[in-house]
């Protein structure tokens, strides 16, 4: 996966150990993806920012292919609220991990993942 798939993507921890500052280009709710033509009405609505989240934290942070061994899953993330940054285009999430409570894999990825987003060298979109 090159750098230009991710491009725009930004994450960083909050202090809290299971919440993300994600930001993305994405729109978030079922009426912004309606507005925008990305879903008819009566379509099923997925959060594209959940799976944005996931495949950036798989694929360009831990770079491991996001499939069914990996341990987070769609129902293991939430968006706790969210804002708009700058002119607008861009939106910035509260992402938040859960389910994390007797899975020792689910623990030992996030603590990983933090590891990585803790360096002093982490810009908020590229690892070293």
């Amino acid at each position: 996966m090159t750098r230009r798939a991710f491009h725009g993507l930004h994450l960083q921890p909050t202090g809290a150990p299971s919440c993300f500052s994600f930001v993305t280009y994405t729109p978030q709710s079922k009426e912004q993806m309606v507005a925008c033509g990305d879903l008819g009405e009566e379509e099923e609505y997925i959060n594209p920012v959940i799976c944005d989240f996931l495949l950036f934290i798989a694929d360009w942070i831990l770079k491991v292919p996001l499939n069914n061994d990996f341990p987070f899953s769609y129902d293991d993330v939430t968006v706790i609220c969210s804002r708009q940054r700058g002119n607008g285009s861009q939106h910035e999430y509260l992402m938040q991990i859960s389910k994390l409570e007797d899975n020792d894999l689910k623990r030992s990825v996030l603590e990983r993942l933090l590891k990585i987003l803790h360096r002093q060298s982490w810009n908020g979109f590229k690892p070293t």
